[in-house]
């Protein structure tokens, strides 16, 4: 009986060894090919579009509130700058273009930020960027204009930095809370280093006020260090005075 059970174990084994199924053990296990045929395909560098065209949306204008009719702007900018295809915004890749850093100095702000407050964290405003940046890369979006490379939101920009865009790229149109430009021409651009914005106006009169206000600060700390040194003479003279 012994001799039995051992030759039957050792058939069992050799079974195993020689990939022959036996009743008690046999599991159909799939080829490698077939789970790979199961899972979905996957293509990794949409994703990556999507999310990184997401990331500007959502930290640019979705993080704020900014409107539909804004987002998608935004992302029109993102796009085109991608299809322009130019060194100075990045290049053709979409990510590159939106992390795309010079001297220092992000393209896009948020960018700049530490890791920790340019992650999503997701929510509702999150899930409509993504859902602006996949119409926007699907063909879809509702926004018409192809020109558009800039945008500011005059309500977050210093009139030094608003004087600079007025001056240097030609206004196209307002959605939500941003105004979008687009290059000038040779002619524009000599019209614009011409002309005078209204941001401008409010900074160079800052500036002549600060100059004021230095000037004014300067004459008082000069009138006080007189004072102080007529003081110290008129005290050294009366102790000259009294020792004689």
């Amino acid at each position: 009986m012994r001799l039995s059970v051992n030759v039957a174990l050792g058939l069992m084994a050799l079974a195993a060894i020689l990939g022959v199924p036996t009743l008690a053990s046999y599991a159909p296990v799939g080829q490698p090919d077939d789970v790979e045929r199961r899972e979905p395909e996957r293509d990794i560098k949409a994703e990556t579009d999507l999310y990184c065209v997401a990331v500007a949306i959502f930290f640019e204008g979705g993080s704020t509130a900014e409107t539909l009719e804004g987002q998608r702007h935004i992302a029109r900018v993102v796009t085109e700058r991608a299809k322009a295809g130019l060194r100075k915004w990045g290049g053709r890749d979409l990510c590159e273009v939106v992390f795309y850093k010079r001297a220092g100095v992000c393209q896009f702000s948020f960018a700049c930020l530490p890791l920790e407050y340019r992650t999503p964290r997701g929510g509702v405003r999150w899930q409509t960027a993504l859902a602006v940046a996949r119409e926007e890369l699907a063909g879809q979006s509702e926004v018409s204009e192809s020109s558009i490379r800039y945008y500011m939101n005059p309500a977050l920009t210093s009139d030094r930095n608003a004087c600079r865009f007025r001056k240097e790229f030609v206004p196209v149109l307002e959605a939500g809370r941003h105004h979008f430009f687009r290059e000038p021409t040779v002619e524009e651009r000599r019209q614009l280093a011409n002309s005078e914005p209204e941001e401008c106006k409010r900074y160079k009169a800052a500036l002549e006020l600060q100059k004021k206000r230095a000037k004014v600060a300067a004459e008082k700390r000069r009138k006080a260090l007189a004072l102080a040194r007529a003081k110290m003479q008129a005290k050294a003279k009366e102790m000259r005075v009294a020792v004689q």
